[in-house]
């Protein structure tokens, strides 16, 4: 199978997560009610994944090893500067060089990508608990993400070892192994990405080596 049809939900699977998100709803209350609008957010969220796929195809047309600076600005408008989410992405799509530069490398990118274009904010999980000092100070927000993926993700998604069980928590509420998310940072109306949840990145890990 390949990465695009490991990322593509058959009605079945649709239903299931749609049952699913519907019951977290009714019982976490309306996440509009706590200052989250799902429909505005989702706008927001799509124009920030349209400059972050436009970022990740100049890092994927590079030809050249670049620094950690270069890097940062090269996802200036859309990742923040020093957050996990830089991290994740040197890690996940750049080979660290003998210079210490880092090359592009592709990656789990087509399951990456297809996991996000899938994904809806369906609530918002408080201001991140941060623990590390040198992370500490971001502000970034807790986005829960509903992800619309194909069969291949029921093992993973009701296994108790990932999620205990697959739920939508209280708005305002951080539970982990509970559901997708992702870390945010909104400034001047727009978002910028802080990080990626093991939660989302074990999804996706699972589903690029699925297709492998």
């Amino acid at each position: 199978m390949t990465a695009r049809a490991a990322v593509v939900a058959p009605r079945g699977l649709r239903r299931w997560l749609a049952a699913w998100l519907c019951l977290g709803c009714l019982l976490a209350g309306s996440a509009m009610a706590h200052g989250f609008n799902r429909a505005a957010e989702l706008q927001r969220y799509r124009a920030w994944l349209k400059d972050f796929t436009q970022d990740m195809d100049t890092l994927s047309a590079t030809r050249r090893p670049v620094s950690a600076e270069q890097l940062d600005a090269m996802f200036a408008r859309t990742v923040v500067p020093g957050s996990r989410a830089a991290g994740f992405i040197r890690g996940a799509f750049t080979q660290r060089v003998a210079d210490g530069a880092y090359f592009p490398q592709y990656g789990p990118r087509p399951v990456f990508m297809g996991v996000l274009e899938s994904a809806i904010p369906a609530g918002q999980g408080g201001i991140y608990p941060e623990t590390e000092a040198a992370l500490q100070g971001q502000d970034l927000a807790v986005w829960y993400m509903h992800v619309d993926v194909g069969d291949m993700a029921n093992t993973y998604l009701l296994s108790p070892e990932n999620f205990t069980p697959y739920r939508l928590p209280p708005a305002g509420t951080l539970e982990r192994k509970a559901y997708p998310f992702l870390l945010m940072e909104s400034r001047e109306g727009a978002l910028r990405l802080g990080g990626v949840s093991s939660e989302l990145w074990g999804l996706i890990a699972y589903l690029h080596n699925a297709a492998n």
